[in-house]
C-alpha cells in the first residue's frame, strides 16, 4: 500500500523555535509571523513541565524494571538524563511515540478549481387573491418556477490550494460571499442550490468527507456555540472523549483525555479558567477572547484538520482580536492543521499572521496567493493605500468604488469584478497559484493509494462495534455515557435554573393538566390535545445550535442526548397530561 498520505505526517509537530522571538513570543520567518506556543501562558507551560517531568521519571523508573508497559510511556525520554524539560520536545516525542506504534496523525489539505456556488435567487413576490389562485398564467408560472427555479452565482472562478501547516485569510466586503466560500470549503453544501467545479481533499472527495470524515472538517461560525453551563474542563475534555482514537500507544482513554485537555488549556493559556463556566450573555463566564480560545482548543481535541472560522473576531477589540489570531497560529504550527479564516477588520500585526490571502469581489477572486506580496499587487496595479492605512483595509477598499484611491495619470484600471478577477489570472502571481494548484492535484489528488492509506488510518480510531464507514469514533453505549455524564454535568452547572425549572414543570403540569382532565378518547380531541405539544418546542430549540455543532464536529449523534421529534408524534402516544 502506498503511504503518501502518511509519508506526509511529520514526525514532530512544526514549532517554529530558531529564530529569536520577541518579548510577545512572536518569530518572524519567511515573512510570516509566528507564534511561540508557550507565549500564552509561560507560567501554565511551566506547570505542566513539572507535571510531566514527574511522569516520565517514573516511567524512567518503570522501565529499569520492565518492559515498555506504562500508560504514560510516550512521555518516555523527554527529560533524557540531566537534558532539561523542553515543553516543545514534549509535544514533539508524544507524536513519535505515535507513530513508533504505527499510529498515523492525519493531514488534510483542500484544493478548488473553477469553483461556482449557486443560490436561489429572490424575485418579485405578489400577495395572492382569490382571482390569481384560478388564473391559468400564474399556474404555469408557478409550475416553470417549480422546475426551473431562478437561480444566481454567488461565487464564480474560484482555484487555489490551501496545504497543511498554512493559514489563508479571507477578505472582502460584507455580502461579497466570504461566507459562501468558507461553508464551500468546509463541506457545509445543504443550504446552497448547486456547487459546480472541482473541490478535492487530498484524495479524498466531498462526498468521502461528508459519510465518512466528517470530524476532520470544521466549520466554526460567527458566535461561539457552547453549554454555557459547562466548564472550560468539562468543554474540552467531551471534545476529547468523543474523538478518542481506539488505539492510543499504551495509554488508557481517560489518561489520554486528561494529557490533550492538559497541553490545550496550557498552550492557549486556559489554565486559570479550567473550572470556570464558559458562560453566555446570561451565565458569566469567561471573556470573550478566552472563549474564542476555547473553541479553538475544542476543535483541536476534537482532531479536526481543515478549520473554517467565520468572522470570528466579531465583536472583539483589537488586542482581543490579535490574541485570537494568534492563538491559530500555534494551533496551524503545531498540530499542522489547515486553517481558513474570514475576518472584516484585520489590524496590520494580525495580517502578518496569515501566510496566504483570498479578496473577494463581489462573488469573483480578485487574489488568491502570498499574503506579503498583496499589498505590492494591487500598487503595481495602480491603486494607492491611504495614509496609514493597514494592508488589509486596504484591500478590502479596492473592491470599494467609493473608497479606492487611484494612482494619478493611470488611466487603464480594473474596476469591474470580472476585470479584477481577468487582471489576476493573467499576472505573475497567478500564473504562479495556477502552477502550486497544478502541482498539488499532482502530487496529492487522485491517488487510490493514497486515499485507502487515510481510510485506513481513520477507521483504525473507531471503537469496538463501530461501523467502518461511521462519522463517529465511538459506539452507541459509548455516546450515550458521554452524554448522560454531560447533561448531568450541565444541570449541576446551574442548579437554580434547573431548581426553578422542577418548580416551573410541576406548575405548569398541574394546570396544563386541569386543562385537558377528563378529555374524550376519540379522534375529535386529537386537535386540542395536540396543542400541548407546542409546549415542548422551547425545550427541543434551546440547545439547537450546540446540538447541531455537535453533530458536524461528528462528537455524538443528536438522538442519542434525548432530543426526540415529539412534535411530530401522534397525541396518543405521547404521555397524558
Amino acid at each position: 500500500m502506498d503511504s503518501a498520505p502518511l509519508s506526509r505526517i511529520p514526525s514532530a509537530p512544526t514549532v517554529v523555535g530558531e529564530p529569536a522571538a520577541s518579548a510577545t513570543g512572536e518569530i518572524r520567518g519567511h515573512n510570516v509571523t509566528h507564534v511561540d506556543i508557550e507565549s500564552l501562558d509561560p507560567a501554565g507551560a511551566q506547570e505542566l513541565r513539572r507535571t510531566l517531568t514527574k511522569t516520565s521519571g517514573a516511567v524512567h523508573q518503570q522501565e529499569a524494571r520492565n518492559s515498555f508497559t506504562s500508560s504514560n510511556a510516550t512521555l518516555t525520554g523527554i527529560a533524557g538524563g540531566e537534558e532539561p524539560f523542553d515543553f516543545k520536545k514534549t509535544l514533539r516525542t508524544i507524536l513519535r511515540k505515535r507513530e513508533e506504534a504505527q499510529i498515523q496523525s492525519r493531514r488534510l489539505g483542500v484544493v478548488f478549481r473553477d469553483l461556482e456556488v449557486q443560490g436561489l435567487g429572490a424575485t418579485n413576490a405578489y400577495q395572492p387573491t382569490l382571482g390569481s389562485l384560478f388564473n391559468y398564467k400564474n399556474v404555469i408560472s408557478n409550475i416553470q418556477k417549480a422546475r426551473h427555479p431562478p437561480v444566481r452565482n454567488i461565487i464564480s472562478g474560484f482555484e487555489g490550494v490551501v496545504q497543511p501547516g498554512e493559514m489563508l485569510l479571507v477578505l472582502g466586503r460584507p455580502g461579497s460571499g466570504c461566507t459562501t466560500f468558507l461553508k464551500t470549503l468546509a463541506n457545509i453544501r445543504d443550504e446552497y442550490y448547486a456547487i459546480n467545479g472541482d473541490i478535492h481533499y487530498d484524495s479524498l472527495s466531498p462526498s468521502d468527507v461528508e459519510k465518512h470524515f466528517r470530524g476532520d472538517v470544521q466549520y466554526c461560525p460567527e458566535d461561539d456555540v457552547h453549554f454555557p453551563t459547562l466548564t472550560v474542563q468539562q468543554t474540552l475534555e467531551f471534545a476529547a472523549k468523543t474523538r478518542t482514537p481506539h488505539v492510543r500507544a499504551g495509554e488508557t482513554r481517560k489518561s489520554y483525555v486528561n494529557l490533550k485537555t492538559d497541553i490545550l488549556t496550557t498552550i492557549f493559556g486556559l489554565r486559570h479558567t479550567r473550572n470556570t463556566p464558559v458562560g453566555d450573555a446570561a451565565i458569566r463566564g469567561v471573556s470573550g477572547g478566552e472563549k474564542k480560545r476555547v473553541s479553538i482548543a475544542e476543535s483541536l481535541a476534537a482532531r479536526g484538520c481543515i478549520g473554517a472560522w467565520d468572522n470570528s473576531t466579531r465583536g472583539l477589540d483589537a488586542s482581543t482580536a490579535l490574541e485570537y489570531v494568534r492563538a491559530l497560529r500555534i494551533a496551524t504550527d503545531t498540530f499542522d492543521v489547515t486553517t481558513i479564516v474570514s475576518i472584516y477588520q484585520a489590524g496590520e500585526s494580525l495580517y502578518r499572521h496569515f501566510d496566504k490571502v483570498c479578496l473577494i469581489y463581489d462573488g469573483k477572486m480578485a487574489y488568491f496567493g502570498p499574503a506579503d506580496q498583496a499589498r505590492q499587487y494591487f500598487i503595481d496595479m495602480g491603486y494607492e493605500p491611504a495614509n496609514r492605512q493597514t494592508t488589509a483595509d486596504f484591500l478590502v477598499a479596492v473592491t470599494d468604488p467609493n473608497g479606492r484611491i487611484t494612482r494619478p495619470g493611470v488611466l487603464s484600471l480594473p474596476r469591474t469584478a470580472d476585470e479584477f478577477a481577468n487582471h489576476f489570472k493573467k499576472s505573475s502571481l497567478g500564473a504562479a497559484n495556477k502552477e502550486e494548484l497544478e502541482s498539488y492535484i499532482a502530487k496529492f489528488v487522485g491517488k487510490p493509494d493514497s486515499a485507502s492509506a487515510y481510510i485506513a488510518s481513520a477507521q483504525a480510531e473507531h471503537a469496538k462495534h463501530v461501523r467502518k464507514a461511521s462519522s463517529y469514533l465511538l459506539s452507541v453505549p459509548m455516546q450515550v455515557r458521554a452524554v448522560m455524564l454531560r447533561r448531568v454535568q450541565i444541570m449541576n452547572g446551574n442548579k437554580l435554573a434547573v431548581g426553578l425549572n422542577i418548580f416551573s414543570f410541576v406548575f405548569q403540569a398541574l394546570i396544563l393538566g386541569s386543562v385537558f382532565l377528563k378529555a374524550p378518547e376519540a379522534t375529535s380531541a386529537y386537535f386540542s390535545r395536540g396543542g400541548i405539544l407546542f409546549l415542548y418546542a422551547p425545550a427541543l430549540f434551546t440547545y439547537e445550535p450546540m446540538f447541531n455543532h455537535s453533530q458536524l464536529s461528528a462528537f455524538h449523534r443528536s438522538h442519542h442526548d434525548g432530543r426526540d421529534p415529539c412534535p411530530l408524534q401522534p397525541a396518543s402516544h405521547r404521555p397524558q397530561a
